[in-house]
């Protein structure tokens, strides 16, 4: 069974599509790069919060994935969103249409 980690962020300046796309061109080709990387995705609630959620293979990548994540945001993102939470877990089931 598949791995998740989820993170929630504060928006804090810009929009969430700036975030998004910048997510999308550099932590998107830094997952990818992982071992166990299966999935990541970006979502905006309408609290205005973004969540993401990726996928791995085990629960200790989904772990360093939380290292990787805060390393990259860091450097790239420190002005736009800041951290609110961060969680690992197990998919229990985990279905597509």
């Amino acid at each position: 069974m598949s791995h998740v980690r989820i993170g929630v962020y504060a928006l804090t300046s810009g929009s969430a599509k700036e975030v998004g796309d910048r997510a999308q061109e550099g932590m998107l080709g830094v997952f990818r790069g992982q071992p166990g990387f299966m999935a990541y995705g970006l979502a905006e609630t309408q609290e205005g919060k973004l969540i993401s959620v990726s996928l791995w293979d085990s629960g200790k990548q989904a772990h360093q994935a939380n290292e990787l994540a805060a390393s990259w945001v860091s450097e790239n993102l420190a002005d736009r969103i800041q951290l609110e939470s961060s969680q690992v877990g197990d998919f229990m089931f985990f279905e597509r249409a």
